[in-house]
């Protein structure tokens, strides 16, 4: 028996890429290959992998050594002497094995593709060897042509892309438990909202309150409210409140939403109509002043409690001892920032605001 060209072809509707279990993940090259095209199709064979490192900046510097490697005579020499043990001998079929330089990819920073050619029963063969990463997860392919057909490097950077965007959706976030907002649904009550519970260990989270209607339909950004807290107004009476967060990692973001609150309703005491203010420079040593803000309902007294939140102006804390209406700032502030918040009180009850935060302390 004569083996031909057409025998060589290996159609790949799938190939299992990630081996962690606690990542499975398949990649599918059907659309590719699909709609007729499987015949003419310029790649007979894909092969792919996906191996996760411990940090980004590891597998980042594990792609520019393999770059450097395969860039450099002796790791060629050495490519060119595998294949040689491995199937050069059999060269009624396979033989010549011919290393090209290396090339940018375009899928991804410090991505590459290391392109080869053999010749299959006497016919010059493609071979593409891509690798790529996506934050911690290093990526590669190798990509077998039609033999007697070239195999462009486009092919290759569309299947990488492919690959990159089913890694990026296992990597970045997900929703375990949705945020939960906290806080009693009153006009210059705060509410505070949790950022849930996620997979894919983000980094950073982003907030933004919304007002609906008494239903908790009908919803609306809320301007400038932004932060993981948010004072309620009188704008907000009679309507509920949600929040969605937004969780960041190294490969992407994802938003998960709360439930609505309770109808929001009027408040007992005060009702703050300008938020406090904090005058002064953030830096150690320096003397913070708050002032009240405005209030309707004819407030009796202040009540003031400083806190320090991360240098973002989230996470706060308050700060013992630190309930007059001025503060010096100390050594154990430097890279936080700083809030206040005022408690106004009347005949009918007390209603609580709170500053935005300072910059950072220095």
């Amino acid at each position: 028996m004569v083996l031909k060209p057409a025998d060589l072809h290996a159609k790949v509707k799938a190939q299992r890429y990630y081996r962690d279990t606690d990542f499975p993940s398949v990649i599918s090259y059907e659309r590719y290959f699909g709609e007729g095209r499987v015949g003419p199709s310029r790649v007979r064979y894909v092969g792919a992998t996906a191996e996760i490192g411990t940090r980004a900046e590891t597998t980042a510097s594990f792609l520019a050594f393999a770059r450097r490697y395969f860039a450099s005579k002796q790791g060629r020499a050495e490519l060119k002497q595998g294949f040689d043990q491995e199937i050069g001998g059999a060269d009624f079929l396979i033989s010549e094995l011919r290393i090209g330089r290396v090339r940018n990819l375009g899928a991804g920073t410090g991505s590459f593709d290391l392109p080869m050619s053999v010749k299959i029963l006497g016919l010059r063969t493609d071979i593409h060897l891509a690798v790529f990463r996506v934050e911690r997860v290093l990526g590669a392919l190798l990509s077998i042509g039609a033999p007697g057909s070239r195999l462009p490097v486009s092919a290759m950077t569309r299947l990488a892309k492919l690959m990159t965007g089913r890694m990026t959706a296992q990597l970045g976030p997900k929703i375990v438990t949705a945020p939960v907002v906290s806080g009693l649904p009153q006009a210059g009550q705060t509410l505070t909202a949790s950022t849930g519970t996620w997979t894919g260990d983000p980094t950073s989270f982003a907030y933004q309150w919304q007002r609906c209607d008494a239903t908790g339909a009908n919803c609306a950004a809320i301007a400038e409210a932004s932060q993981q807290s948010y004072v309620l107004a009188a704008a907000d009476v009679g309507s509920t409140v949600r929040v969605d967060v937004t969780a960041l990692n190294g490969a992407g973001t994802a938003t998960a939403r709360s439930a609505p609150t309770a109808v929001v309703t009027a408040s007992a005491g005060p009702t703050n109509t300008a938020l406090p203010t904090i005058l002064g420079t953030p830096q150690v040593g320096q003397t913070l002043t708050a002032t009240t803000g405005t209030w309707a309902g004819n407030p009796t007294g202040f009540g003031f409690q400083w806190q320090r939140c991360n240098s973002s102006g989230n996470e706060c804390a308050a700060i013992p001892s630190q309930t007059a209406g001025t503060y010096v700032v100390s050594a154990a502030d430097v890279g936080s920032t700083l809030r206040v918040s005022v408690t106004a009180t009347n005949a009918t009850g007390s209603t609580t605001a709170v500053s935005a935060p300072t910059a950072p302390v220095t």
